[in-house]
């Protein structure tokens, strides 16, 4: 018996469902372009998302992105060369209901409609520092960092980050662990911009590290002292 297929995550519905060459012949078929392939392509091919990111959005295996991307870029092929119509419809997916505490592929309509950010203020203030191993030093990966420094009125801990051995979508990983942590600001060498993309749909600040020591760049945020980080790189396998 085979295994029942796992609904992919998707964003939100296409506003466009339909495409078509000018002078569409009515004798030939559509090409059917499923909706989760439709996410597929936008979360790779627009937002730059590598495939371990997608499937990690998506909540689905690498192996599974990649079969779903091929197959959609030869749907795509196949319409461009052959002027054939394309309509956006079908497929195993579930729609984001815009409830969940950040959106992965850097905030959908509904998230921008959630107010999220409206009781920032209100909140505590919680600092974290990516730590590297002498768990004193800033470390100048995001993603791939040891440890996370996090600092707040109630005082510092240390905790070991789950996604530093990841083997796909670090930066995303390592972003819902630090939400799930409450944090309100994060001060960093480097981000990679998925990932900053889901602490700015969540209303959090990012501020670019000064130095080497984290108890430094504490006292700096405290006074004021550091620069917003403005710079993201793209996500990329290994280093975010």
């Amino acid at each position: 018996m085979p295994r029942p297929r796992k609904c992919r995550k998707v964003c939100q519905m296409p506003s466009t469902l339909a495409f078509g060459p000018i002078a569409p012949d009515s004798a030939v078929p559509d090409v059917i372009l499923t909706v989760d392939e439709y996410e597929a392509i936008r979360l790779i091919d627009k937002q730059g998302f590598s495939q371990e990111e997608c499937g990690s959005y998506m909540n689905i295996a690498r192996t599974t992105v990649q079969q779903i991307y091929t197959s959609a870029r030869k749907k795509l092929a196949d319409a461009l060369v052959d002027g054939l119509s394309i309509r956006i419809e079908g497929g195993d997916y579930q729609l984001c209901s815009g409830h969940e505490p950040y959106c992965g592929c850097g905030g959908c309509r509904k998230h921008r409609q959630t107010p999220c950010a409206e009781n920032q203020e209100e909140k505590a203030m919680k600092i974290a520092i990516p730590l590297d191993e002498d768990q004193q030093s800033v470390c100048p990966t995001f993603a791939r960092a040891p440890y996370f420094l996090i600092a707040g009125a109630d005082g510092q801990q240390i905790l070991e980050n789950p996604a530093a051995q990841a083997q796909g979508g670090a930066g995303l990983q390592a972003a819902q662990f630090l939400l799930d942590q409450n944090i309100t600001d994060l001060i960093t060498v480097r981000c990679g911009q998925n990932a900053a993309d889901v602490f700015h749909a969540a209303g959090m600040k990012i501020y670019q590290a000064s130095g080497s020591c984290a108890q430094e760049d504490l006292e700096k945020h405290a006074s004021g002292n550091l620069e917003i980080l403005t710079h993201f790189h793209a996500g990329f396998q290994g280093i975010q």
